[in-house]
């Protein structure tokens, strides 16, 4: 269930904002809403810090390292990572100009430019030039050039001359100030060291204080919370003044921490238009692995709107044994979710393994009823493995029994949605609008077997699926839509369409369910065939059906998180009116490094 709020105003002296925030803190129950926009210098440097401390925790966790946490100091270790990223930076900048000037001094050889100064004193005037070797300047008299190096497009020699040759246009090259080679090789060995003995450090960082880094995250997060609680108060020079809201079931508790530190406190119901209140959920321990679904995907109804976690929960580990639908998978993934559940004793954890686990229960069962153990043939099976006959006969039968269920699903999905909000609903009226939709969805169903399962036409629809066309499009048109609405008005023809697309949008659960056999059963006819070859390449063999079924295996979680994800939080929440709008209930808390 969704929480109720109360907004709640706390008033206390202008001298004891920093107590009051600090006492909110402590309590845990408060969600601030700032009176005015927050402002200081050490909220600057604390977001500041936040900005430095995901840098540093980013470069961390891109190492890989195998962590090994220790007591560190995580401010320490955040200032140490910061200063060998701008080492490191120095460093390769001056690696970078290191390597240039010796890929520059390659085709000359190490030479010392004061000989050639001393040379020019003499009066021998020498220029290094380079140029294709097929394009060789025009020479002044008494000038001759000397070849140093050639490559397949390019030339490189000195142009040799008694006189001057400053003013003769020729393609002289740029070198470094220090032409000794050897210099800058050993200059690039030495950075490069200096390179991988910062790594290591990087490395040995975060292996250490990656952990540390992570906690000490939250508890700056903490005081972004405080400074902004405490910087958005309003008020003047004798009063300031706090706004949030608390969940209903405690504000006693709130109330009662006011009244002892004599502050003044005014709580009232949510308005209707407050669209800043933000949802709590509160789902049963024994689903609590709902909520699991929902931070995985990032979403969170919104206040007003209906909690569907519980729902989501039952129809995605429903449309995942659907999806997957092989038994052989879902019996792996149990043994080893099981075991691991055994072994975890982290709440969230668990429940992440128990949302896993529910879906390879369905994965199995579904892939039982219907007889599929990694795409074996039903016939080479044992009879308790085989499957129930409506999923398994031969022919198209099979193959329509299971578009019927998907359809019916749907439907049911569907109309389980308006069933719902019927029993919700404030009035007859929205009642027997959600009770017309829900009317229409069967006789959309009814429709779709006929078209797609039955292969007949629009002419033999029967006299049951009329009546509900009938009853629900009229139970629509007085009770399902509002009139005075231009929106819905203009909307509604197209609402009638969508509901009968979104029956047809279950097909799907078919089409991956059954490219996920036949992708399976092609990885098994080609071992087959690697093994009438010959019995030597059964290793081969083992790894191709190996690759292939992990193979499988991903592209079929990719279904389930694309299309079990979708026909809940799309086609199904388009049914409830659930668009996802919540914010999260995130109260002033405290929390002190380990």
């Amino acid at each position: 269930m969704i929480e109720p709020m109360k907004k709640v105003t706390i008033a206390c002296l202008a001298d004891e904002r920093q107590r009051t925030v600090a006492a909110m803190q402590r309590l845990g129950s408060l969600h601030v809403l700032p009176c005015v926009p927050p402002a200081s210098d050490e909220l600057d440097e604390l977001i500041r810090q936040q900005e430095q401390l995901n840098r540093v925790l980013v470069i961390c966790k891109s190492l890989r390292v195998e962590l090994d946490p220790t007591d560190t100091d995580p401010e320490r270790a955040i200032q140490d990572v910061n200063r060998i990223i701008a080492e490191s930076k120095r460093i390769d900048e001056e690696l970078a100009l290191a390597r240039n000037a010796y890929a520059q001094l390659e085709p000359w050889g190490s030479f010392d430019k004061a000989q050639l100064s001393a040379l020019q004193e003499q009066g021998v005037h020498i220029a290094l030039c380079a140029s294709a070797a097929t394009r060789l300047p025009e020479l002044p008299d008494g000038a001759a050039i000397h070849m140093v190096s050639e490559t397949a497009a390019m030339a490189y020699f000195a142009v040799v001359s008694l006189t001057p040759l400053d003013d003769v246009n020729l393609p002289r090259v740029t070198l470094p100030d220090n032409t000794d080679r050897r210099a800058w090789e050993q200059q690039i060995h030495e950075l490069v060291q200096k390179q991988q003995a910062l790594e290591q450090q990087l490395r040995d960082i975060a292996a250490h204080a990656t952990s540390a880094i992570e906690s000490f995250g939250n508890v700056l997060q903490e005081r972004i919370a405080f400074a902004k609680a405490r910087d958005g108060m309003s008020g003047g020079e004798t009063l300031a003044f706090i706004s949030g809201y608390v969940p209903e079931k405690r504000l006693d508790e709130l109330r009662t921490c006011v009244r002892q530190q004599g502050w003044a406190i005014r709580y009232e119901d949510i308005p209707e238009d407050d669209e800043d209140v933000p949802t709590l959920l509160t789902i049963p321990r024994r689903f609590s692995m709902a909520q699991t679904i929902l931070d995985f995907v990032g979403i969170l109804p919104g206040y007003r709107e209906i909690d569907i976690s519980i729902a989501v929960l039952i129809f995605l580990s429903l449309f995942c044994g659907m999806l997957v639908g092989d038994a052989g998978y879902g019996l792996l993934f149990t043994i080893i979710l099981l075991v691991l559940r055994a072994k975890n004793t982290d709440a969230k954890k668990r429940d992440a393994i128990n949302v896993l686990l529910c879906m390879s229960l369905c994965i199995l069962g579904y892939g039982w009823l219907s007889g599929n153990w990694f795409a074996i043939p039903n016939e080479k099976l044992p009879r308790v493995l085989s499957g129930i006959a409506w999923l398994t006969e031969g022919g198209e039968a099979a193959s329509n029994h299971v578009k019927l269920l998907c359809f019916f699903v749907g439907a049911f999905h569907l109309s389980l949605a308006r069933a719902w909000r019927t029993f919700l609903s404030s009035n007859i009226r929205d009642a027997l609008g959600h009770i017309g939709w829900g009317l229409f969805l069967w006789a959309n169903f009814l429709l779709a077997k006929l078209l797609i399962v039955d292969g007949g036409a629009l002419s033999d629809l029967g006299v049951l699926a009329k009546a509900l066309y009938l009853v629900g499009f009229l139970l629509i048109l007085s009770c399902g839509i509002n009139w005075r609405n231009m929106g819905d008005v203009i909307y509604a023809p197209f609402s009638f369409i969508n509901s009968f697309v979104d029956v047809l949008s279950y097909i799907r659960l078919f089409a991956v369910g059954m490219s996920s056999f036949y992708i399976a059963n092609s990885f098994n006819d080609m071992t087959a065939g690697l093994y009438k070859l010959s019995p030597w390449l059964i290793p081969i063999g083992l790894l191709v059906l190996a690759g292939g079924h992990l193979l499988n295996v991903a592209l079929a979680g990719m279904g389930v998180l694309v299309h079990g994800i979708r026909l809940n939080t799309l086609e199904f929440s388009g049914h409830m009116d659930v668009s996802w709008s919540g914010k999260p209930y995130r109260p002033l808390s405290k929390q002190e490094l380990s």
